[in-house]
């Protein structure tokens, strides 16, 4: 089994990257962590020093050095561009059976609002996403065909 893991260091992509790590030991998964860098990014969280080169490798290396304590080996990957279509299009290109995307937990009021990362990537990804999140995971089936 081959997983995208999507990993941008903020806190609700850490649920991915756990449930992505129990995923590989259960099944002697490959995993890629994939960080993308959108066209606005800017140099921190925060939003200041807009223009300078934003945290990615860090944060995918982050989730590497973690996987890595356990047990688990991954290769990194960065993207640029628009995160929904960097992440559709590595997952068609890539041959992967699951994308793995960290949700916020918004809770059914916030899952009317489709236009969030992950809700976007359910919709137009190849294959099947496991969204999750902090209480709970779901895996969703592509929607398109």
């Amino acid at each position: 089994m081959r997983i995208l893991l999507c990993y941008d260091g903020f806190p609700h992509s850490r649920y991915a990257l756990e449930e992505a790590a129990r995923l590989a030991r259960d099944v002697a998964a490959e995993i890629t962590i994939l960080s993308v860098v959108p066209p606005d990014a800017r140099a921190t969280r925060t939003g200041v020093h807009v223009g300078l080169k934003p945290h990615a490798h860090e944060d995918v290396a982050t989730a590497h050095a973690y996987l890595r304590e356990h047990e688990i080996d991954s290769e990194m990957k960065i993207a640029y561009g628009e995160p929904v279509e960097e992440i559709v299009g590595e997952a068609t290109r890539g041959g992967y059976n699951l994308v793995v995307v960290g949700s916020r937990d918004l809770g059914p009021l916030g899952k009317l609002f489709l236009g969030s990362v992950s809700a976007k990537v359910v919709r137009e990804a190849p294959v099947p996403v496991l969204v999750a999140g902090d209480k709970t995971s779901e895996r969703l089936e592509p929607l398109r065909g």
